[in-house]
């Protein structure tokens, strides 16, 4: 090597730069065949910490705070293999997946099942990228879980596609026979030297796992692996949502006249029902002999509801016919705000229909959605006058709906049943009652300390006591705190 020197410097140190002719140190080129059997070792490994994690939570557990902790769990392991980028989708899963611990029922589930899906869109797509489309990743992610575990376990039978073909072939072949005589060798040693045996005596109390087991270990793989596949599935939960085919060509019966038509004849029905309601119901006029109000108010509740959707739905599929047009979009607006009017005369009706008849849950649930009607309604009116697309409109339809849901799994419908039917002056019927679920049980025993009887001949509803931690859910912790305390004070 020749020497360098450096001219302008003190010649003392002329030809002490050589350092910077020699040669840069740079780290090796990552191996790709040794970086995805590593990560391939690291992502088994976690599958089978979320086996472990599965079994101990859910594996013959009553489902209840388990499977909210499992579920955060899952989306953690998740965002660990994306190098840790995920702390907003375990957030969003924790949120969506809260129902679960307050009570495991169908309408939880459903929550719990959109936190996994949704929190691993989030993921995938390595942060916030908006509601629609965390969404359209959430549903990407569905429908990517089978070719991804397809193609995986491709890539487990012939090799991996930046690895010498058979190189994971070679490498179990290559353990299979010392790990296999290594066991072998062991259980011989073990069982020819006492002290070995006498220290492994609770061997004897481990039964190799039941058929179900294994199966459950089975079916839990398959679906958690995906999970843990997020990177490789990040450019297909890009992808937009597939438009449908066809042209999108209204029919023919919908047309600018027939819409017209159609408008102006609604609004004339819809005024005589409105007008109807004004008077028999807000204004409290006599109603003809032998029709009650009860009987009244029940004939109408449902029927209004569905004709307030079919409506909301027209106004929806007129809109474009009435654009440009501003007495026909004057038109439309006051037909929306009759059909408004008419769902809150369906809520009074159904509200004097319970105070005669008690309140049950398909009475309660109604209520629920005529609410919900009434705020679709609203927002239809707001879309025509701020002249916003349909899909603005459904978006907020849907988050709506969706929010509600969220809300109601919060909420002790049975309870709130009993407690009215029990203190208010409406025909008892104590086998309902007592068929609701165990959270109506603080309201009846409240009752029966009252009145001083039984209310139900048996012991239903029952309350299920947890055996741990794993079972616990918020909903039971309080119907069990509410009958301690109702003990205490009868006692």
């Amino acid at each position: 090597m020749t020497d360098l020197t450096l001219r302008g410097v003190p010649a003392a140190i002329q030809k002490d730069g050589w350092w910077l002719d020699a040669p840069v140190f740079r780290r090796p080129p990552r191996d790709p065949a040794r970086a995805s059997t590593g990560d391939g070792a690291a992502r088994a490994a976690a599958l089978v910490a979320l086996l472990v994690a599965a079994d101990v939570l859910i594996w013959q557990v009553a489902p209840g705070l388990s499977l909210a902790v499992f579920g955060v769990i899952v989306l953690c392991a998740a965002a660990l293999a994306v190098d840790g980028r995920g702390a907003g989708g375990i957030a969003l899963g924790t949120a969506l997946m809260l129902p679960v611990v307050e009570q495991v029922q169908p309408l939880s589930l459903a929550f719990w099942l959109l936190g996994l899906t949704g929190g691993a869109g989030w993921i995938g797509l390595c942060g916030w990228q908006g509601v629609a489309a965390t969404a359209r990743a959430a549903w990407r992610f569905v429908q990517a879980m089978p070719g991804q575990l397809r193609g995986d376990l491709r890539v487990l039978r012939h090799g991996m596609p930046d690895t010498p073909p058979g190189q994971i072939r070679r490498l179990l072949l290559g353990w299979s026979l010392p790990a296999g005589l290594g066991l072998v060798f062991a259980a011989l040693l073990i069982e020819a030297n006492p002290m070995f045996a006498r220290s492994l005596t609770w061997m004897g109390e481990v039964h190799p796992p039941s058929l179900g087991r294994v199966l459950f270990w089975l079916g839990a793989a398959v679906i958690l692996w995906p999970f843990l596949r997020l990177s490789a599935m990040a450019q297909r939960l890009r992808l937009p949502l597939t438009a449908p085919k066809g042209t999108g060509t209204a029919p023919a019966i919908l047309n600018g006249p027939s819409v017209r038509r159609s408008l102006i004849l609604f609004n004339g029905l819809f005024a005589v029902q409105t007008a109807s309601d004004l008077a028999y119901l807000w204004g409290g006029a006599a109603l003809p002999e032998g029709l009650s109000y009860a009987e009244y108010a029940h004939r109408g509740a449902y029927p209004l509801l569905a004709t307030a959707l079919l409506a909301g739905l027209f106004a929806l599929i007129a809109r474009p016919f009435v654009v440009g047009d501003r007495i026909l979009r004057a038109v439309l607006l006051v037909w929306v705000a009759q059909t408004v009017l008419l769902v809150l005369s369906s809520i009074l009706r159904l509200e004097l229909y319970v105070e005669v008849y008690g309140l049950t849950r398909l009475r309660l649930a109604a209520f629920v959605w005529m609410g919900v009607v009434a705020a679709g309604l609203c927002l239809v009116i707001w879309q025509v006058i701020a002249h916003r697309s349909a899909g603005w409109l459904l978006a907020r339809a849907a988050l709506l709906g969706l929010a509600v849901l969220y809300a109601c799994s919060f909420v002790s419908f049975d309870r709130a049943i009993a407690r009215y039917n029990l203190t208010h002056d409406v025909p008892l019927d104590a086998w309902y009652i007592c068929m609701l679920g165990p959270a109506a049980l603080p309201p009846i025993r409240a009752y029966e300390a009252r009145v001083g009887r039984r209310l139900c001949v048996s012991d239903v509803p029952y309350i299920h006591a947890p055996r741990d931690w794993r079972e616990w859910g918020f909903r039971n912790h309080r119907t069990r705190t509410s009958l301690a305390a109702l003990a205490e004070q009868g006692a």
